[in-house]
């Protein structure tokens, strides 16, 4: 996947079939307009194009939103569904201020779109002021056609990034990941803790996660899957604050089963599957030690294999 990031020159992109959206999450309604994307430019031999912004354009706006995806996992996203270029629009301030005529000529002077695919949503320009039907009057004008995806409902949810993070919000893991197409991921790296986990034989990988818009889910104890060095192992995650011991501190901490190397300032990926349980002040490490054995059953029951 080409990744582009100047369009101040038009671009030389062989019959464009184009996309346009902040896509965060890069989720099932996302993915069903990639799909139509990539089948229109099959059908015509081009080239399936997506165009996005970065950063997001309400943390550039003073819109606080804690995202779905980091910029490198939507370009891991994009490459994994084929998207044979990505456009990453630099969102300024002054960018913000075009108007939806002003985006769209951009759009046609620098990319030159055969077809421009859209969510059924899709609003943009200075304030989202831009609609569908601005799109097919611009289509007729500037020479390309609008395509509209449908909204994608699954378990009675409307498909979208703010649906799945309220979701994650309230701990509702496997809901999330059935509108996200797969399971939600953290990755960061593995730094050192206090060590009670070793101690009482429940050694965990402390995450640390350098991207501050990133999403962490609702605060508990989740079966999980963490991809470490390559290879893919079932684990238990705690979110949380660690009341047993006092800590004071927001941690993301996963005891990974039948695994105990040193991964130090190594980089994991935590797929969280199904949240198990709020977290608890136990009375002692004891206790403790006991109600992480029957976690780590529960999890194994739910991730449906073995230590």
């Amino acid at each position: 996947m080409e990744i582009i990031t100047d369009i101040s020159q038009p671009l030389a992109l062989p019959r464009p079939v184009v996309t346009i959206g902040t896509f965060d999450g890069v989720h099932r309604g996302h993915q069903a307009i990639l799909h139509k994307m990539k089948e229109i430019a099959a059908g015509c031999n081009g080239s399936p194009v997506v165009v996005t912004f970065h950063p997001h354009p309400r943390l550039v706006l003073g819109q606080h939103v804690y995202l779905l995806s980091t910029r490198e996992e939507k370009r891991v996203a994009f490459a994994e569904s084929g998207v044979a270029h990505l456009i990453e629009i630099p969102f300024t301030r002054e960018f913000a201020k075009l108007s939806a005529e002003e985006f769209i000529q951009l759009i046609a002077q620098k990319i030159r779109p055969e077809v421009l695919v859209i969510g059924y949503d899709h609003g943009f320009g200075r304030d989202r002021s831009g609609s569908i039907e601005h799109l097919f009057h611009f289509g007729n004008t500037l020479g390309f056609k609008v395509v509209q995806v449908e909204e994608l409902i699954v378990d009675r949810h409307h498909v979208s990034s703010s649906v799945i993070r309220w979701l994650l919000q309230e701990g509702d893991a496997g809901e999330a990941a059935r509108l996200l197409g797969r399971e939600y991921s953290i990755s960061g790296q593995v730094i050192r803790g206090n060590q009670i986990g070793k101690l009482i034989g429940y050694p965990t990988a402390n995450l640390y996660v350098d991207d501050p818009d990133k999403l962490i889910p609702s605060m508990g104890v989740y079966a999980s899957r963490v991809i470490c060095r390559g290879k893919l192992y079932n684990g238990m995650t705690n979110i949380g604050m660690r009341p047993t011991i006092n800590a004071h501190k927001l941690t993301i901490e996963t005891n990974i089963f039948g695994f105990d190397d040193d991964i130090y300032y190594e980089t994991i990926t935590v797929k969280l599957v199904k949240r198990i349980r709020n977290e608890k002040k136990f009375g002692n490490l004891d206790i403790l030690k006991n109600q992480l054995r029957n976690d780590q059953q529960t999890a194994l029951e739910i991730l449906g294999g073995s230590v």
